[in-house]
């Protein structure tokens, strides 16, 4: 209703004109409508019934616009929070081995960058084309009735528009991508670095990586100046194909008005009608321009939604539950890249309760095995047991609720240590949370921070030190109070004396747990039931 509303005030706003170049300026008779007015015989009032209407006009069409702007901007925003909730949603549930594949900083242009396209792709596939529709539906009706003949040499040029378009349009839609996939190997860049500023600094390499920004955001500009150029000589093609128009009309036009068949008023009327519909043309010839510049966004969000889930539920999932402990490796192989294997023909049985430790050389496979417990990866080969269970015929969630993970290097959010604490079970009371700390040896270091529990922690948990993020973890790993654990070199990169507080919080831990230890020190296996 409201496109309708501003296609027929686009209709009215030239009216004024013609009233004052043929009554009020060219003295002809005032009829119809317009003669009744109160004054209308006089064209000083005429003249103040001109600039009133065209201020109304003015302010209507303002009015409308506005709230039609808004209302798509609401609908819009909803689109596009939708959508990028959609892509973020499919970057999560996607496997470890896409993620060590993928950078971060390519994931987050995807999720806070070209979902965004959809609301411009939305725009240009639906309010534009249908408000510009209406319009030129409007005014060709309006024109037509004015003049026919200058009717059909309006419309003349329009296929000269639709050429111009349909010549630059892949090229674009080529720049675009290029630009796009730039822009993501920038914020690849940024991410890697700052992520890595210790290191950065350490060897003195802050020249280094400025450089390398410089060249990605050199070729961002090659391809920004190659978009330029495109939609420049689109434009001069479509701008060639109106002036074309315009200045035929003007010329047969001014014949028309020089043998009496207009007046100039409705000449400089069907002109401004044909300025609207030159400009609704444009804007119907640059849609297929516009969707190839936002389609590199777009191919870049489906390449994302479309792409299949290297680990997903299987038909007819079962919840596991009531989960004993036992694990069983069945004959298990598994490589990273197709043709080379890490393991092949693995097969280990681990009772509830038992403490496994597994060694072996860097490179061997060790946490390859262990991570297909909670499906971080599927076996290419053989199967996995929980409880006699294949966990591929299990739900992923239920499976991965059955299991606790501790790393070597344990990352922590940066939110308070009470919610890193509390991640695997955000519904845990305080008390709850207070005790699983001081099972890991926690409480001791907290006690000393200005915020206690409540204190927020750096990115990754950098300013803890690295026994204290380690705490920090088993404590989330013993609040979660799953029957399996699996430690990842837990204690690798501690000292004698921090490790020996940590290995007091991991006895606590391992208590009653089906737990799979990986570890190069004795003194972390030790106390394994088989190695």
């Amino acid at each position: 209703m409201l496109t309708v509303t501003s296609s027929a005030l686009a209709l009215l706003a030239p009216l004024p004109l013609v009233v004052l170049i043929d009554n009020v300026i060219g003295r002809r008779r005032v009829t119809g409508l317009i003669a009744s007015l109160p004054g209308a015989g006089s064209r000083s009032h005429l003249l103040i019934w001109v600039v009133a209407a065209g201020l109304v006009i003015f302010a209507l069409t303002s009015i409308v616009e506005a709230v039609i702007t808004w209302l798509w901007i609401r609908v819009g925003q909803a689109m596009v929070f939708d959508l990028a909730n959609d892509v973020y949603a499919a970057t999560l549930r996607r496997s470890l081995l896409f993620h060590t594949r993928n950078e971060v900083g390519d994931s987050m242009s995807r999720v806070t960058g070209d979902s965004w396209a959809v609301h411009t792709v939305a725009e240009t596939l639906v309010f534009q084309p249908l408000h510009a529709l209406l319009t030129i539906a409007a005014v060709v009706f309006v024109m037509w009735r004015l003049d026919v003949s200058l009717t059909l040499l309006s419309i003349a040029v329009v296929p000269l528009m639709v050429a111009g378009a349909a010549t630059f349009g892949a090229r674009m839609r080529a720049a675009a991508r290029g630009r796009r996939d730039t822009e993501s190997r920038i914020h690849s860049l940024v991410q890697q670095t700052l992520s890595g500023i210790p290191v950065v600094q350490a060897f003195a390499q802050e020249d280094r990586q400025r450089l390398a920004f410089r060249e990605l955001a050199s070729a961002d500009i090659h391809w920004q100046k190659r978009s330029a150029l495109l939609i420049g000589l689109n434009s001069f093609g479509s701008g060639v194909a109106v002036t074309l128009g315009t200045g035929l009309v003007m010329w047969a036009g001014a014949h028309a008005v020089l043998r009496h068949a207009l007046t100039v008023g409705e000449l400089l009327l069907f002109l401004a009608y044909l300025a609207q519909l030159q400009e609704q043309l444009k804007g119907l010839t640059n849609i297929y321009s516009t969707l190839q510049l936002g389609s590199a966004n777009v191919d870049r969000v489906l390449e994302v939604l479309g792409a299949d889930r290297e680990v997903v539920d299987g038909p007819g999932a079962v919840v596991l539950s009531g989960v004993r402990g036992d694990v069983v490796f069945e004959g298990v192989s598994f490589g990273y890249e197709p043709g080379s294997l890490v393991l092949e023909g693995v097969s280990v049985s681990v009772r509830a309760g038992e403490v496994l430790a597994i060694v072996g050389a860097t490179g061997a496979g060790k946490s390859t095995l262990v991570s297909l417990v909670p499906r971080f990866f599927d076996p290419v080969a053989g199967r996995v047991l929980v409880d006699g269970c294949d966990v591929r015929g299990v739900s992923v969630r239920s499976l991965r609720s059955q299991v606790s993970v501790v790393l070597q290097e344990s990352f922590l959010f940066p939110m308070t240590i009470a919610q890193n604490i509390a991640y695997g079970r955000p519904d845990a009371s305080r008390a709850e949370i207070e005790a699983a700390a001081a099972a890991a040896n926690v409480d001791g270091f907290v006690a000393g921070l200005p915020d206690g529990f409540e204190t927020v922690v750096g990115e990754r948990g950098a300013t803890l030190s690295g026994g204290e993020r380690q705490r920090v973890a088993i404590a989330r790993a013993l609040l979660k109070d799953a029957p399996i654990l699996v430690l990842d070199e837990p204690t690798s990169a501690l000292d004698a004396v921090t490790e020996v507080e940590l290995l007091e919080a991991l006895r606590r831990l391992m208590v009653g747990r089906t737990t799979l230890v990986i570890a190069h020190r004795l003194s972390t296996i030790r106390d394994a039931d088989r190695i």
